[in-house]
């Protein structure tokens, strides 16, 4: 994939949407129009719940459920 900024060529793996946003970010981001900011703004955040989601997971365990004794019927 080519970026449509500059002449930098990102190879196809895994971490290609990655790269090629961090690399808009640091060398064009004031090249982007009000809407692609705010798209990129938003694409950001969304990583970074992502990525803490992510870390927050490994911290705790895998498991999605969540058990509250308070909630529970028996006591």
């Amino acid at each position: 994939m080519k970026c449509k900024y500059c002449d930098k060529t990102f190879p196809e793996d895994d971490d290609l949407v990655l790269n090629y946003f961090e690399h808009t970010k640091i060398n064009h981001y004031e090249l982007l129009g009000d809407e692609d900011k705010m798209m990129h703004d938003i694409r950001e955040k969304m990583i970074k719940s992502k990525i803490d989601h992510d870390q927050f997971k490994k911290e705790i365990g895998d498991s999605d459920l969540f058990f509250n004794s308070n909630d529970s019927d028996t006591v």
